[in-house]
């Protein structure tokens, strides 16, 4: 394989520290800026049809995507019924399995956004790599908790929106952690 094509395969841990790391501060800023309707979406998202939709649209061409591109080895010949059954599973989940359907693609988008992050650590060292694997097992252990039992994350909703303090601290984090991996990923691009 030659440099351009694994450049390509691999984003440089700079830049997805600082896509995480303006995904993460944005969403807690906005949590913190907008509280009300903050408070009001996290309380709808684990029941919304619209969003499980969604998410799990993501996560369903996520996963073909992989199954369609990557080497299977001697499992390369079943290439078309695996691809068959990822698209057939993800609909009938999304036709049988309404409740909580957001939760579990949000759970399923966590566990498939986990590999990338730790693979671009891969080799790597220095504060920012271990705060994105971190991140990405925290992605990990997450995901198979929303995809196992969905209504943890209802209640833990729940709980941070009983009162607006609550509200606060569970931003807090959040937002730090966003700035760490923004500030040390543009600090990594720029001067070295």
């Amino acid at each position: 394989m030659d440099s351009l094509s694994l450049s390509l395969a691999t984003p440089n841990l700079p830049l997805v520290a600082i896509l995480i790391g303006l995904l993460l501060t944005g969403t807690h800023l906005l949590g913190l800026l907008i509280p009300e309707p903050a408070m009001a979406w996290a309380r709808s998202l684990p029941r919304s049809r619209f969003w499980g939709t969604v998410f799990l649209a993501i996560a369903a061409l996520w996963t073909l995507l992989i199954a369609a591109t990557t080497d299977l080895g001697e499992f390369s010949p079943m290439r078309n019924p695996i691809l068959l059954g990822v698209a057939l599973s993800s609909f009938l989940l999304w036709k049988f399995v309404p409740d909580f359907l957001a939760s579990r693609s949000i759970g399923f988008l966590l566990l498939l956004a986990a590999h990338p992050v730790l693979e671009t650590t891969f080799l790597q060292n220095g504060l920012l790599k271990m705060a994105l694997a971190l991140l990405a097992y925290g992605w990990a252990l997450a995901g198979l908790f929303l995809v196992g039992m969905p209504y943890l994350q209802r209640d833990a909703i729940t709980w941070f929106c009983a009162s607006p303090w609550r509200w606060r601290v569970g931003c807090w984090p959040g937002l730090l952690y966003g700035l760490l991996l923004l500030i040390d990923g543009v600090r990594m691009s720029f001067l070295g």
